[in-house]
């Protein structure tokens, strides 16, 4: 199979997807959840239908602290209520649930609240930013290091920097449709969030790490073919199991989503999951190696003039 006949095609689809997910980043922003800007969380279900989110919002409008909630429906008969950067108190609390049980019968089971200071949240806000961050950087300098001997005819910093583009293309994707779907369902960006994206990253790194492993291979045996027929070679010997690593990913996605779909960050984490996975896939196979191509092409060319 020849992967790189169709390399323009991959890096114009990429890109199309990355200007949209930028595009839906600035138009729409992300969502802050609890877990980083603080607040209360109340989730309940219904014991039978569930009223309107207008008639919810109405009931509470006889209460300062809820001027601002967000009234978010899970499921069938499920509501979540979130006040952001205020810690609601016990008296507070107990109004809402009364006037909450105004609009119908309520399954005191169901009740569950979770409160995060606005002080806390910021430190998980900080912590998780040095986190990631320091994620980012290790996985980088594992490329650069694992690669530091190949030279020719591209050289260790090339594939760092294709590597690098390629996180950010598959994380730029799921946080773009995180931006969207907050704007249409409240969606936010949350530590389960935070997680699947570094999961995606590190999944992603993974299969990209194989097929320059091979390539580096098939340079050091094949002295004879060009440099994109031993790319495109590498591809076709690693393809399968790249393949093999992502449909089980995604296997195990489905199913937690088929089962947990009505968790809230069980649902947003797996839906980025299955998304980064998708992108990361598309990336590591048509445009990490491609781009490699494509930039020896251009020396190549600038040589020959």
């Amino acid at each position: 199979m020849n992967f790189l006949k169709y390399s323009k095609l991959y890096f114009a689809i990429a890109i199309v997807a990355v200007i949209l997910s930028v595009y839906a980043l600035f138009a729409y922003g992300l969502k802050v959840g609890i877990d980083f800007e603080g607040g209360s969380l109340l989730q309940f279900n219904y014991t039978n239908s569930r009223p309107e989110v207008t008639v919810i919002q109405n009931a509470l409008s006889g209460i300062e602290e809820t001027k601002n909630v967000q009234i978010q429906p899970m499921g069938d008969r499920g509501i979540a209520l979130k006040i952001s950067k205020k810690d609601i108190s016990t008296a507070v609390y107990n109004s809402i649930i009364s006037k909450v049980k105004e609009t119908g019968e309520i399954d005191d089971k169901s009740i569950s609240s979770e409160t995060i200071s606005p002080l806390v949240g910021k430190e998980l806000k900080d912590k998780t930013i040095v986190v990631a961050v320091v994620a980012l950087i290790a996985m980088l300098l594992y490329i650069a290091v694992a690669f530091r001997n190949v030279s020719k005819p591209i050289s260790s910093f090339q594939y760092g920097l294709s590597s690098t583009l390629m996180l950010f293309h598959d994380v730029i994707i799921p946080l773009g449709l995180l931006a969207f779907m907050g704007y249409l369902y409240g969606a936010q960006l949350t530590i389960p969030v935070i997680t699947a994206l570094l999961t995606v990253v590190a999944s992603c790194i993974n299969n990209t790490v194989v097929v320059f492993d091979r390539i580096r291979e098939n340079l050091i045996k094949d002295r004879k073919s060009t440099y994109e027929e031993i790319v495109n070679k590498s591809l076709n010997e690693t393809f399968a199991r790249c393949m093999n690593t992502s449909l089980s990913i995604m296997i195990a996605l489905v199913v937690l989503f088929y089962f947990f779909g009505n968790e809230e960050s069980l649902k947003y984490f797996t839906i980025l999951m299955i998304v980064g996975t998708i992108a990361g896939t598309f990336s590591s196979t048509f445009l990490a190696s491609p781009v490699l191509v494509a930039w020896n092409n251009r020396k190549i060319k600038k040589a020959g003039k």
